[in-house]
């Protein structure tokens, strides 16, 4: 069984960013096969240009999905379209309504189908932080709710610029 892993940025980033290429390299010293893609249009992203990027990778369900903030949300919104599976889903600071930004209104149009999120993937992981300037703490805790998961929740108020990675490694 090969143990893959795509690491998500959100909105406005970029593969390079935060603590992706570390978390990467970490990884990979564990033997998962990771990448890191960059996200079409980060500045002005389009849930159909996202959805089309992540439907390339052919995922299967022993595939492990890290998601930031909008690349959380992405995640979301692949499971909702997908007939495929997956295992992890490591979901950090994800908003499940638009939080005051035009730019990522296309991710918010419509509500969850969190029936069919619950059944597309073996397990999820929710993380957030208690002083998330971005993504409340609310929206944190209804995301794991909807999701039938603990919240873990961090101290933090830089919408995880850096992250503690045991909080992702203990949790695959």
């Amino acid at each position: 069984m090969n143990k893959r892993v795509s690491i998500i940025h959100g909105w406005e980033s970029n593969s390079k960013e935060h603590w992706f290429q570390e978390e990467k390299a970490r990884l990979e010293k564990m033997g998962y096969q990771v990448t890191v893609p960059d996200m079409p249009n980060a500045f002005s992203p389009k849930e159909k240009e996202w959805l089309e990027t992540i439907d390339s990778f052919q995922l299967d369900e022993n595939w492990i999905l890290i998601g930031l903030s909008l690349g959380a949300t992405l995640i979301l919104r692949y499971l909702e379209k997908t007939r495929q599976k997956v295992g992890t889903c490591v979901l950090i600071a994800s908003p499940i309504n638009n939080c005051g930004y035009k730019e990522v209104d296309d991710f918010f149009q419509k509500d969850f189908d969190w029936q069919k999120i619950k059944r597309m993937a073996k397990k999820f992981v929710v993380i957030a932080q208690n002083q998330d300037p971005y993504v409340s703490l609310e929206q944190s805790k209804n995301l794991a709710k909807n999701l039938n998961v603990d919240l873990i929740l961090t101290e933090g108020n830089d919408h995880f610029d850096k992250i503690d990675f045991s909080l992702i490694e203990n949790n695959l």
